[in-house]
């Protein structure tokens, strides 16, 4: 029998999809990027932030002024006002070191396994241990960042068949808590793109790169 893990912090609710921010408040959890950036990291990350309820709704609000005497306002800042436009994507490692660098109470877990097995496992490892997951694909002519906030497994022997993302570049889901699937159970053989990536919009070939977990410390 094929079952769902999605990661506790997220409730679907006639709302929508929505988590706990760090007052203590349900909010909508998806956050859409604009059609002329490549910030889908930083996007990814705002949402993961929610997901685990180290900032607040306001926090990442676009006319939000952070507090820069704060250690959150200074990262917050670097973020969205030094970052808010990336026209060739985030690096995973310069984003994992900043994290670290920031005295946040957020830390980041860069991963990179080399076979791919490894790495599906390695997302759902993360997802079992009820934290999102920041993913990397990449495509032909391109790449782009997604929220990895659970999994599929199929009847069979538990495999994991696929990994349920919310995309900050497609609309909110509403009868769903994810936007975007990437079946991992029909892999391609020796191709450059073993996996396919399906959203409302699109369906394409992606391959998996690097995953970024990240986790409250305080």
């Amino acid at each position: 029998m094929s079952s769902i893990k999605i990661i506790s912090p997220i409730k679907l609710d006639s709302k929508g999809v929505r988590a706990k921010d760090a007052n203590g408040k349900y909010v909508l959890l998806h956050k859409r990027q604009g059609d002329m950036d490549g910030a889908c990291a930083v996007y990814s990350l705002a949402m993961g932030m929610l997901c685990i309820g180290v900032v607040t709704n306001e926090d990442l609000q676009v006319y939000s002024n952070p507090d820069k005497r704060t250690r959150k306002g200074k990262f917050l800042s670097h973020l969205f006002d030094e970052q808010g436009l990336v026209r060739n994507g985030y690096s995973f490692i310069i984003l994992a070191r900043e994290i670290r660098e920031s005295s946040f109470n957020l830390n980041a877990i860069r991963k990179n396994p080399k076979e791919d097995d490894d790495l599906v496992n390695t997302i759902a490892d993360f997802i079992d241990e009820e934290n999102p997951v920041i993913i990397s694909t990449e495509f032909e002519g391109g790449a782009h960042a997604l929220l990895a906030i659970g999994y599929e497994t199929g009847d069979d022997d538990n495999e994991i068949t696929k990994i349920l993302c919310l995309d900050p570049g497609e609309e909110a889901p509403k009868y769903s808590c994810w936007n975007c699937i990437i079946d991992v159970c029909n892999k391609k053989g020796k191709s450059e793109y073993p996996y396919v990536c399906i959203t409302r919009t699109q369906t394409y070939k992606v391959a998996l790169g690097d995953i970024l977990m990240i986790e409250k410390t305080e």
